[in-house]
């Protein structure tokens, strides 16, 4: 017989996860509708759940309304609010400038306007172009000097010259440059640093593409033009999409739209077409969501970029984008909510300042519940899986009743390694050490910490030292993921529970919301946890506005170490970032976000 208390608990948990189900249609104009809820009030565009407008989504925007041949509305304010990326409205140091800078001068196109008049660069100007490597974390504005350092930035400035109308003086370099990254197979590599590094497994799809575009812009020949044409071609999988590259077995290397526009672009630039367009196009198609946006990947959320280039691969694949993006029938299905009276809300702070039981009182009394104190790696007692200060703090805060845990988070200053494209980097081992490690937890963590300051190239690092780390349930990622192609590698590995970074950072002092500074990066919302990351360097109180600018919010049973990795790992961790204008940010999975809205009574801690 049916155990009656059992039932009735089942049906309520049924109840509470159940969702709404309503057939919807959508197709091209479906598409537009998605695109249009984008605008904000001053005209130009943003994501779908932020306030705030930027050149890095209008563009896509702009770009997606007028292959779907919809009027931008209101379309003298959009140019005028929507022209410049933020990075240039804050004048940082670091960014996507490139990118930025070739989205802004297609923009102008678009609009039917001659060109930015930026310092250094005018409409229809001489460029002569020269190469300098890369050899940090900072991508600095040199496009007005007609520098470039890799194939991603020489691309970006010879397109912008070619929308502008000028011309490039020196094609020969160009010529020189990318011919010597074209690996055997007919792919090309990045080309960050060394020329011994051309070999198959570091040919990537966006290098090949961003090299045939810009021969092509040139009027440059391609070399080995079949070899390439074969490889581009090879990157199809069973499935109609694009991965990028046709061998290598990294967990990354799998179909998104952004390499399947790619590589539609490269092989229709070269003279030929995939192996199976239709194929392709039923795979483009089964990204569209029931908003009528477009994921990365199946099943994944919808968002302007994704959008965009789902739609451009319609309109290159059927010759016309309405034509190409099919009419269906889908379930529209609302987001599983997170059940009420089951978990707590509580809040974190990765590399906080460390200090003595003045700085446990302080962090008490505003608010946290765990603290990773940012500590150096001398400090950590190998013994004890703990340093001394945090084993001290650990006791106060245990005598004086606080729900506070805390932890060890050492930057790693030591440790470096190659990035796929074979640049060195430094700055790329952040992680929670957690408490009471086991003495085989131990000898795996010290193994894996000498590992790190090898310098060995990614391959390597991920299996020898993320790996073993990941093991000992953690959040790993790096402070700055360098490249928008090297984030889609670097990330992508770690989904899944694969070793690779598992999270993303996504608040930072200083300059608070790297989600907006780094605009790919919402392209993992919802996928991996996105993290608030104080990186304090002094006392708590003289930080306390970064630590009350931004914070980790979590949805858990308990505030525990192990309670935080569970909720970051399923989806409950919520990066918030609240301004003194009074606007709130809000960076995690839909259901969680949803959840601290409803309950911010409970938390919020201004």
């Amino acid at each position: 017989m049916r155990n009656p208390l059992l039932y009735l608990t089942c049906l309520l948990l049924i109840i509470g996860h159940r969702t709404t189900a309503q057939t919807v249609q959508i197709d091209a104009d479906a598409a537009a509708r998605y695109v249009l809820s984008c605008q904000k009030p001053n005209g130009a565009f943003g994501p779908y759940d932020m306030d705030y407008t930027d050149l890095a989504w209008t563009y896509p925007a702009v770009y997606t309304l007028n292959l779907l041949k919809v009027p931008v509305p209101h379309a003298d304010s959009c140019f005028k609010n929507g022209q410049q990326a933020w990075i240039e409205k804050a004048l940082w140091k670091n960014g996507p400038w490139y990118w930025s800078f070739y989205q802004k001068v297609d923009l102008y196109r678009l609009f039917g306007q001659p060109g930015p008049d930026e310092p250094g660069v005018t409409t229809k100007k001489p460029w002569q172009l020269y190469y300098k490597p890369r050899t940090s974390y900072l991508e600095l504005r040199k496009y007005s000097e007609g520098e470039f350092f890799d194939l991603p930035s020489l691309w970006h400035l010879v397109g912008s010259a070619k929308t502008m109308g000028a011309t490039i003086t020196n094609p020969e370099v160009v010529k020189s440059f990318i011919t010597k990254r074209q690996a055997p197979g007919g792919g090309f590599v990045e080309g960050l640093d060394s020329l011994a590094r051309t070999t198959e497994d570091n040919a990537h799809l966006m290098a090949t593409c961003e090299a045939v575009m810009t021969l092509a812009a040139l009027g440059v020949p391609m070399p080995n033009k079949e070899k390439c044409i074969a490889w581009l071609r090879a990157c199809q999988t069973s499935s109609g999409g694009f991965r990028w590259s046709p061998s290598a077995t990294a967990h990354s290397n799998q179909p998104d739209v952004w390499y399947t526009w790619a590589a539609i672009r490269a092989l229709k630039t070269l003279g030929s077409k995939s192996a199976d367009e239709k194929a392709c196009l039923r795979w483009i198609n089964s990204l569209q969501n029931p908003d009528g946006g477009f994921g990365d990947r199946p099943g994944w959320k919808s968002r302007l970029y994704s959008t965009y280039y789902a739609v451009h691969s319609a309109q290159l694949l059927a010759g016309n984008a309405r034509r190409g993006i099919t009419q269906k029938q889908m379930t529209d299905e609302t987001t599983a909510t997170i059940p009420e009276g089951k978990y707590r809300i509580f809040q974190a702070e990765h590399k906080s300042p460390p200090g003595d039981s003045s700085m446990v009182d302080a962090a008490a009394e505003m608010g946290f519940n765990l603290l990773a104190v940012k500590i150096t790696e001398k400090q950590i007692d190998t013994l004890e899986g703990m340093s001394q200060m945090v084993k001290q703090a650990r006791a106060y805060a245990k005598r004086k009743g606080y729900s506070l845990e805390i932890v060890d988070f050492p930057e790693n200053y030591s440790h470096r390694l190659q990035w796929p494209s074979g640049q060195r980097a430094d700055h790329v081992s952040n992680l929670l050490i957690p408490p009471n490690l086991s003495t085989s937890e131990l000898s795996a963590y010290n193994a894996a910490y000498q590992a790190g300051k090898i310098g060995l190239p990614w391959t390597d690092f991920k299996e020898q030292v993320i790996k073993p780390m990941l093991k000992l349930n953690t959040l790993f990622y790096p402070e700055l993921d360098y490249t928008m192609t090297n984030a889609y590698q670097v990330y992508d590995d770690g989904l899944d529970g694969q070793a690779g970074y598992n999270a993303i950072p996504g608040a930072h002092f200083g300059n608070s919301d790297w989600m907006r500074h780094f605009p790919y990066k919402e392209r993992w919302i919802g996928q991996l946890p996105i993290v608030a990351d104080a990186d304090a360097h002094g006392d708590i109180n003289q930080w306390r506005k970064y630590l009350d600018e931004f914070r980790n919010v979590y949805i858990a049973e308990d505030y525990h170490y192990a309670n935080y990795i569970d909720a970051a790992q399923n989806g409950r961790l919520v990066c918030v970032i609240r301004y003194e204008s009074g606007e709130i940010r809000y960076y995690g999975a839909p259901a969680a976000v949803a959840y601290l809205k409803k309950h911010r009574s409970e938390w919020q801690w201004w």
